[in-house]
């Protein structure tokens, strides 16, 4: 009975509640730093002099110091605080500031969050600076001339230029708020009149302690660290994922939340905290882009001016007050220069871009090759399936169930997915069952002290899946290389090469815990540091991910890990893939996947997807099926479902759902060579995968009415989202022409439609100048296409494309053994060029992979040749007349006997 309740725990307690969860009024240091922001905002006219100003300004090389002076702390004696700004290059150019402002000496905690997200990315180039005095203050110039920060002293402000052209100004609104250090509890006396000090000095109760919900926070005094920061001209303001609201921000009173907690069900169109956090935004501007990361991984808050996105304050619990400024000029510049800083994402293996299919729970070993060979019945291409909790023995992690997965059976289960090219996924979460001796994974952390404590130092005890469990303390290095041993397939028994991993309730979720996570004054252990979890809180799902990718490497330093996140932040690409949780079967969930998906992409993380066709509830036919059709283009394709849902895979369904879903998969791997080309730019150069519709011309302004329900597939597809009902709005940005990519003889011009929904897909177009390459021989899996050759379509005349090659699974890639060619379509030739992704430009060596051209389409072609020649040799082709179409023609060559990996052409007479 008591194992019953365990399982529906979700159904009984987790169905969102958001009075379990806090809001901004409810959190004492939010609470007070807004209060700060209104009291410092009707104030500004009768201050005698500013808050805070600099003074003591020295330039070193590219490092700027100053010290900022707290006006009504002299008779408190307050130490100022340190400033400092360093200057860096991206790409061979400047456009990254850091900027740091800190007690001295520097605490302990910047060095442990620096260590995890911005050391791994390597060192950052410095980028020297001019300093001249201007009024008012001094302007700190790149030498080369491009990047400018003017750093005003009285009052003390920070205004950030590009080409002469204001992006950013921090602390315009003068609500900089570093909360002082206290000594002793404060009253509830009334404040004395004048000025606060800080957030704190204007409400002295709870700065020690605070309850919600039963619980009791016992804390070491205020330490909030607030600011505020102006966007010049903004257009839109993306990113701080994940919340489950439009992509622009700035449509609520409630600030965002970002605070990683398991949500069950959550709702859309709140801004809730959710599974990840990552507070880093962009800021679409007239004159460009220019982002911002917050590198704070306490809980924090951040509001977004409703009317116009220009105005935004941010407060963080404690931590450091450390901010990256990008100034772009573009979209991409900006998340390029993110990932100079965090790092670039993880290669994928060629398999994780295929489907995979998942439930909790296949029940047994033959339930899982069974649902495979289903899938080979139907002629529905698989690459992964996934184990979900009752696979494990009590939910105890790194085992098999012996009664419905003995080992034996697991055995032969991996051999015949092995045989099918198809992989096995399971869950592995960090609560570990803590009342069995004989459970030696759990044992292990307890015996070495590397689980999460008390304040008291005692083990810290909390409710999840198996019951009382501990949580390993992931902040602590060795527990992390602790963790990574248990992946060796002698702890964890199972077949080489076939067995990937899956972190869930990574937030950390503790069910009986405060807003169902770790009380914020439990302790770690980073290194030669003992923070409390309220300084760590949004890295621990980072950590167990990153822990879980090095397990991989140590059992199989050869072959790329898969490893899939619920919980992240900023520099989580680095690891693996997300997906954004307990969504739901309707049609809300289904439309926000969008802008949540997108939201993740603008902050890095593009290997992500939403579970489909909803993880609780059972879905009708028709969203069932459209969700198949949308989710074949989210990055991460894989259909998951609650324990309490009907079963679903396809075939289940009946003839009609059954055709409708085959084909969006079929469509899913016949663009695989487009996917695994995205994920290839994705990963060594930082372009996103996906990207709203505005992406490509941010002088459209139209198409930023859209962004919610379009979105592009690298620069050449364009999605609409599905909606109930028979048509919907349809907008096709910019100045371009528009190939439908289900029935390529329609072309359209930009501009609004009602475009009618047809029964087997969602609206997908091509802009034309753009060539896919593909591959149409249908098989099974990812790996079964292997052997096959290619399919290059270009859309229009003249049209360019690329295309990515390497052997799909291990770190060759890296040494430069892959393909990368570029594809040029003009009015007298096709030609491909071999070229590189390699930032030091090394030059690719091809693979050993299969690089045959079988297929050459050319859509749209201006005039019929008479010959198409390759060298001395004549090809032949055949021609698709368009009767509606009198201006151009479509033709095909077979067998053109080109390869990728090396340069040629063919020509048009």
């Amino acid at each position: 009975m008591a194992l019953l309740l365990w399982l529906i725990w979700p159904i009984l307690v987790l169905a969102v509640d958001q009075s379990k969860f806090r809001t901004c009024e409810q959190t004492s240091f939010c609470r007070r730093f807004r209060a700060y922001t209104k009291e410092v905002s009707t104030q500004q006219a009768a201050l005698p002099s500013p808050v805070h100003s600099a003074s003591e300004v020295l330039v070193e090389g590219h490092k700027v110091s100053a010290k900022i002076v707290h006006r009504y702390g002299e008779s408190a004696q307050l130490e100022p605080l340190t400033l400092q700004l360093q200057f860096f290059r991206s790409q061979q150019s400047c456009g990254v500031v850091r900027f740091t402002l800190e007690h001295e000496p520097s605490t302990g905690r910047s060095s442990v969050v620096r260590r995890s997200v911005v050391e791994p990315a390597g060192p950052l180039e410095p980028d020297e600076v001019v300093a001249a005095t201007v009024e008012g203050g001094t302007t700190f110039t790149s030498k080369s001339g491009a990047c400018a920060v003017l750093l005003r002293h009285q009052p003390f402000q920070l205004e950030i230029f590009r080409d002469g052209l204001l992006l950013q100004t921090f602390n315009a609104r003068h609500f900089l708020n570093y909360e002082l250090p206290r000594h002793g509890r404060a009253t509830e006396s009334p404040r004395p009149v004048g000025p606060p000090l800080d957030a704190a000095d204007l409400d002295p109760r709870f700065l020690w302690e605070e309850s919600f919900d039963q619980f009791v926070d016992r804390r070491p005094g205020p330490t909030g660290r607030g600011f505020d920061v102006s966007f010049a001209e903004s257009m839109a303001l993306v990113g701080l994922a994940e919340h489950a609201t439009s992509l622009h921000l700035g449509k609520f009173q409630e600030p965002y939340r970002l605070y990683n907690l398991d949500v069950f069900e959550y709702e859309v169109d709140v801004p809730m905290a959710l599974y990840g956090a990552i507070p880093f935004v962009t800021c679409v501007q007239r004159s460009g882009a220019s982002g911002l990361l917050a590198l704070n991984p306490s809980e924090g808050f951040v509001q977004v001016d409703a009317s116009n996105a220009t105005e935004s304050w941010w407060i963080f619990e404690t931590g450091p007050l450390e901010l990256y400024f990008f100034l772009g000029p573009s979209v991409t510049d900006v998340l390029q220069q993110y990932h100079t800083v965090t790092g670039l994402p993880r290669m994928p293996p060629l398999a994780a871009l295929g489907k995979h299919q998942s439930r909790w729970n296949y029940i047994t070993p033959e339930d899982v090759m069974e649902v495979s060979r289903n899938f080979d019945r139907h002629g529905i291409p698989l690459d992964f399936l996934w184990l979900d909790l009752e696979h494990t023995h009590g939910k105890r992690y790194f085992t098999w169930d012996p009664k419905h997965f003995p080992l034996p059976e697991v055995e032969t289960m991996l051999d015949s997915l092995n045989r099918t090219h198809r992989k096995l996924v399971t869950i592995i979460d960090p609560h570990l069952f803590a009342n069995d001796s004989n459970y030696t994974v759990a044992n292990l952390f307890k015996e070495k002290k590397l689980v999460v404590q008390k304040p008291s130092g005692e083990d810290f005890h909390g409710f999840c899946w198996p019951g009382p469990s501990v949580y390993p303390d992931f902040c602590s290095p060795e527990a992390r290389a602790e963790w990574a041993k248990l992946f060796d397939f002698k702890a964890y028994p199972g077949r080489p090469a076939e067995l990937y991993t899956w972190n869930d309730m990574n937030e950390p979720s503790v069910f009986d815990g405060p807003e169902i996570t770790l009380p914020k004054d439990t302790r770690h252990h980073c290194g030669d540091e003992i923070l409390e979890h309220r300084e760590v809180h949004n890295l621990y799902g980072f950590w167990v991910q990153e822990a879980s990718v090095q397990g991989h490497l140590l059992r199989q330093p050869e072959q790329r890990p898969f490893v899939l996140t619920r919980s992240f932040f900023a520099g989580s690409h680095r690891h693996g893939a997300a997906w954004t949780g307990d969504n739901m079967a309707n049609w809300r969930h289904l439309e926000r996947s969008v802008p949540m998906l997108l939201s993740l992409s603008l902050c890095g993380l593009s290997l992500a997807g939403a579970d489909v066709a909803g993880f609780m509830g059972d879905p009708d036919l028709e969203l069932f099926v459209r969700w198949h059709q949308l989710g074949i283009w989210y990055p991460f394709y894989r259909a998951h479902a609650h324990l309490t849902s009907k079963r679903r895979e396809p075939w289940i369904f009946g003839t009609t759902v059954l055709e409708k879903v085959r084909s969006a998969v079929l469509t899913r791997y016949r663009l695989l060579p487009m996917w695994y080309t995205l994920a290839a730019e994705w990963a060594l150069l930082g372009l996103p995968m996906i990207r709203p519709i505005w992406y490509h011309d941010l002088q459209d302004t139209q198409a930023f009415q859209h962004a919610d329900s379009h979105f592009f597939v690298g620069d050449a597809l364009l999605v609409r989202a599905p909606e109930t009902g028979k048509s919907v709005k349809l907008y096709l940005p910019g100045n371009s022409s528009w190939y439908d990519f289900w029935d390529p003889s329609s072309i359209r011009p930009s501009g609004s439609y009602k475009e009618p929904l047809h029964k087997h897909h969602v609206p997908v177009f091509v802009r034309s100048g753009h060539c896919l390459v593909q591959r149409w021989r249908p098989r099974r899996s990812s790996g079964a296409m292997e052997g096959d050759p290619y399919t290059v379509v270009c859309y229009g005349q003249p049209a360019t494309g690329r295309v990515y090659i390497d052997d799909g699974r291990s770190h060759e890639y890296q040494k430069g053994a892959y393909i990368f060619d570029e594809i040029t379509l003009d009015f007298n030739a096709l030609r491909g060029t071999a070229s590189t992704l390699d930032k030091t430009k090394r030059a690719a060596s091809a693979p050993s992979v299969e690089r045959r051209i079988e297929r050459l389409v050319l859509l749209g072609m201006t005039k019929i040749p008479k010959q198409i020649t390759k060298g001395e040799e004549t090809l032949d082709f055949s021609i698709d007349s368009q009767p509606e179409r009198t201006s151009a023609v479509d033709l095909t060559v077979r067998k053109p006997g080109l390869s990728f990996g090396s340069s040629w052409s063919i020509h048009f007479h």
